[in-house]
């Protein structure tokens, strides 16, 4: 049964249903609206303002952020949303880059500069004002071309999810589900005027081609409401990923090893045997830990990382953007960035640290609480946390860097062993083992920060008092 467009005076009705059904608005939540000044965001902006009520938006704040691309026809956007903010009664925020320069200097194209400073621009502003999402005005049309592009440059299954109606940093699309047409179509009938982007209607780039040469084309030769069904096709991505999601987060406890900052070991063997929609998974998870996101990240980075699992080849390794290297190291693969040094500093450097608080050592922060045994004490989760039992501590403490001749008993351990010993046992890297921060009380070694409690500092039955030590960037 062909699709039938939705009365585009229902428009506000069904976004309303459609930010219910993915909870992209909460009560009281102060709404960050990016508006340019073209129809999709003066739509958005519009139905915002007639849903505040509804939804208890308790604020809406107008964001526009100027390029600097197109001279007199940016300035006229500028002043035209802040006209529109200003009859609206709403605060107005305006921000600007030269994005050129900015493009110029990344190396990058200046669709992807443009894109990355008008998102740097709405997550501070948000920040700044306090706001709790910041609205987008991306509709079904955007969601399906971004959807063949990517499928154009090779995504896997995840990246056809494309844009998410609730993504990081509390970005929310609330106008995901509506096509372009709808919305020139309620703007007409609403009586709103908005301005035309004049390199919208030039095929300069991938996706403006996309737009005007091909998507008519896929209309013709199919049928009319072809972005409701790639839509479709994402939105049932993004169930498939979610449940996904869900099995590598069940696998993960045991196939990594260890997890510090800048460097995630997983367990090589237990990798290859892993289905290889799993195994693909496993490895954007590892590198999402050791890089913070996967942006630049896509399958044809993952794919020569899979073949060096499936290979089992020793010492060869694979570079993947974001300065991250892959290498295997006896029945491990370790993913480090190249960049992270985790002490960085002198090697005679020493810190005294005489009672509980914050400290900086080297590049790295530390926290140090106490609690008494019977108190709420937050689990530690990671390798960059550490609980002791503080009676047996002596302080002050200090924080070093690894000292010939240095030995400790690694938690479990029933004998003393050198730190070097323990370091090649970890296939720590030469290079990287005078920045890896000690603990000690009275020269006796406590924490290997990030990698390994000492055996007689452990938290035992009859501890009263405990001391965590949590390691931060």
């Amino acid at each position: 049964m062909p699709l039938t467009p939705a009365r585009p005076e229902s428009l506000p009705a069904r976004t309303a249903e459609y930010i219910s059904k993915n909870s992209l608005i909460s009560r009281g939540d102060h709404i960050l609206a990016s508006v340019s000044g073209g129809p999709d965001s003066v739509a958005l902006l519009n139905v915002l303002i007639c849903l505040k009520e509804i939804l208890g938006i308790e604020l809406i704040t107008v964001a526009h952020f100027d390029h600097r691309l197109r001279g007199d026809e940016s300035d006229g956007d500028r002043e035209f949303v802040r006209a529109l903010a200003r009859s609206a009664g709403l605060d107005f925020h305006c921000g600007t880059a030269d994005v050129r320069a900015f493009a110029g200097s990344r190396k990058i194209s200046v669709e992807m500069a443009a894109r990355e400073c008008r998102h740097s621009f709405f997550m501070e502003t948000a920040s700044q004002l306090n706001a709790d999402k910041i609205a987008l005005g991306h509709t079904a049309d955007d969601q399906s071309e971004e959807v063949i592009l990517r499928i154009l440059r090779g995504t896997g299954p995840s990246g056809i999810q494309a844009m998410l109606p609730l993504a990081g940093g509390g970005i929310i699309r609330p106008l995901l589900f509506a096509t372009r047409d709808e919305i020139l179509e309620y703007l007409a009938q609403s009586s709103l005027v908005f301005r035309n982007d004049s390199t919208n209607f030039t095929p300069s780039c991938q996706r403006n081609y996309l737009r005007l040469k091909i998507f008519p084309l896929l209309r013709e030769a199919f049928h009319p409401q072809i972005a409701q069904t790639i839509t479709r096709c994402a939105d049932l991505a993004r169930e498939e990923e979610s449940w996904w999601t869900s099995q590598t987060q069940n696998l993960w406890d045991d196939l990594c090893i260890e997890l510090t900052q800048g460097r995630c070991t997983l367990d090589f063997e237990r990798l290859k045997q892993l289905h290889p929609a799993l195994l693909r998974r496993v490895l954007r998870l590892a590198i999402d830990r050791v890089k913070g996101n996967l942006s630049g990240v896509g399958l044809v980075h993952l794919e020569p990382l899979i073949e060096l699992v499936s290979s089992g080849k020793k010492g060869k390794s694979v570079r993947i953007p974001g300065q991250i290297e892959a290498l295997r190291q006896g029945t491990r693969l370790l993913i480090r960035s190249r960049e992270y040094a985790p002490g960085a500093g002198q090697p005679d450097e020493v810190l005294l640290v005489h009672e509980p608080g914050d400290y900086v050592f080297g590049k790295l922060g530390f926290e140090f609480r106490t609690f008494d045994r019977n108190s709420l004490c937050a689990p530690c989760s990671q390798a960059a946390c550490a609980l002791m039992d503080s009676d047996k501590l002596e302080w002050p403490l200090q924080l070093r860097f690894r000292k010939t001749g240095d030995r400790f008993r690694p938690l479990g351990m029933t004998g003393s062993k050198k730190l070097q010993d323990f370091f090649t046992d970890c296939l720590v890297p030469v290079e990287e083992r005078q920045n890896i921060p000690i603990l000690c009380d009275s020269e006796k070694i406590c924490w290997v920060a990030g990698m390994r409690l000492d055996d007689r500092v452990k938290v035992q039955a009859d501890t009263r008092q405990i001391l965590k030590v949590s390691l931060i960037r």
